[in-house]
């Protein structure tokens, strides 16, 4: 940036009218958009529908997200992910599998007759994408860390989340390759005073990226102060974080605003939220 007297007389200049220019948002996980759920419609046409409905709020990179299925259904999702990048769809980014590779009892909104366990076959399934970046949340003591360690050297990005893991767990899942946290305190072990479960290593592993979603419903603004002291916002330990939706994003829509540096392979804009400038969020009903 240069002040104004710097800038050479014949540039392009444009009058923004006392708004901010920022970097676009960059979400890794957008179940939909548009009218339009990803698993519904695994098609090249869903995702550009998806992404043309988020883009209206701001992202520019996004990852079309599946949860627990069938592994035709996944199947269908990387080729159609494959096929969007090819074609030049816009904010394509990738694909995030979340599920089925979950346990039942942390499942929130999957259906447990979906859940499975990681096998040969669902391996392969998950290292299909030949474009873009796949990111995969398992419940790592769904698993094993050899098989953590399989998909991480397959370039996979693996983040913990839907899981009952204890702290030993979820520590030898990072060890082995682990790099993320999906939505931080929702559908994982908590952290309380002899078992620091997967919120508990979330929070003392510096090297985690957590996803939290910041909707005033999911995550108290306590819970929420104390997760930014402990991971602030200028260390890039945050992947995404769902704020409060305008009254014109329906739950229909699917559409979030989003933040932050994603895992290895993005680059994307840091959250501004900080510990002090959190007071009471507006109460908003369930989201997906």
């Amino acid at each position: 940036m240069v002040p104004a007297s710097e800038v050479p007389a014949d540039a392009a200049r444009h009058d923004l009218r006392g708004a901010t220019l920022l970097p676009g948002f960059i979400d890794t996980q957008v179940n939909g958009g548009g009218g339009v759920l990803f698993n519904e419609s695994p098609t090249v046409e869903g995702i550009a529908a998806i992404g043309a409905a988020h883009r209206r709020f701001g992202t520019t990179g996004f990852l079309p997200t599946l949860i627990s299925d069938d592994l035709d259904v996944i199947r269908r999702a990387v080729a159609a992910v494959d096929a969007a990048i090819a074609q030049g769809v816009p904010g394509v980014l990738g694909i995030h599998i979340e599920g089925p590779f979950l346990n039942v009892d942390r499942r929130g909104i999957h259906r447990a007759d979906k859940i499975r366990a990681l096998d040969d076959e669902g391996l392969a399934v998950l290292t299909l994408l030949k474009r873009g970046r796949t990111l995969v949340t398992l419940a790592p003591e769904q698993t094993n860390p050899a098989t953590i360690r399989r998909l991480s050297d397959a370039g996979v990005i693996v983040a913990a989340g839907h899981s009952n893991a204890t702290y030993e767990q979820s520590i030898a899942a990072v060890e082995a390759g682990a790099t993320g946290i999906t939505h931080l305190f929702n559908a994982m072990s908590p952290l309380t005073s002899r078992a620091p479960g997967l919120t508990g290593a979330a929070l003392e592993r510096p090297e985690l990226i957590c996803g939290i979603i910041v909707d005033g419903h999911h995550v108290s603004p306590t819970t929420l102060k104390i997760a930014l002291r402990c991971k602030p916002p200028s260390s890039s330990c945050w992947s995404r974080m769902r704020c409060p939706r305008s009254a014109t994003m329906s739950m229909n829509s699917c559409s979030r605003a989003a933040t932050s540096a994603l895992w290895a392979g993005f680059a994307g804009t840091r959250t501004a939220l900080s510990p002090d400038r959190i007071s009471t969020w507006p109460r908003r009903s369930p989201i997906a």
